[in-house]
């Protein structure tokens, strides 16, 4: 995880803050949410072993971690300007899934073995795009 500093927004984008931690929040319930669901068909009986949930301080940074006896284990902190964490379990078919994320202004970016690469093929024709630039058909016509 980066060592990023999430704390340093001057006074005048709070308001842009405030609108961003929402998503995020929403965005990591989901996590949780999805995570616990994979898991909750194998095993009904799980509970909370470790649970820490720090309240968040006046200026919005926060921090958790929690772990359950069937082997999940959620990590994260973050604040008004992003969020960064990780998220353990073992899928259905027996296999240790591992993602982090980190989530700030330019969304969410979750990284892990088990999530698709974007082909090859798709970087190729952006860098296309980038290198030949549009041209208008009329001005074209006119030369």
């Amino acid at each position: 995880m980066s060592n990023k500093n999430f704390c340093s927004l001057p006074p005048s984008k709070t308001n842009t803050c405030v609108s961003l931690v929402i998503p995020l929040l929403v965005v990591l319930c989901f996590c949780v949410g999805y995570s616990g669901a994979v898991t909750k068909a194998l095993d009904r009986e799980a509970y909370t072993i470790y649970y820490n949930n720090k309240t968040p301080n006046k200026d919005g940074d926060y921090n958790f971690d929690f772990q359950t006896s069937n082997g999940i284990t959620v990590k994260g902190a973050g604040n008004v300007n992003g969020a960064v964490g990780a998220v353990q379990y073992v899928s259905p078919e027996g296999l240790p899934i591992t993602w982090t994320y980190v989530a700030d202004s330019d969304g969410y970016h979750p990284t892990g073995d088990h999530i698709p690469m974007r082909p090859e093929y798709v970087d190729r024709a952006l860098e296309y795009i980038r290198t030949h630039p549009q041209v208008n058909e009329e001005e074209s016509r006119k030369l």
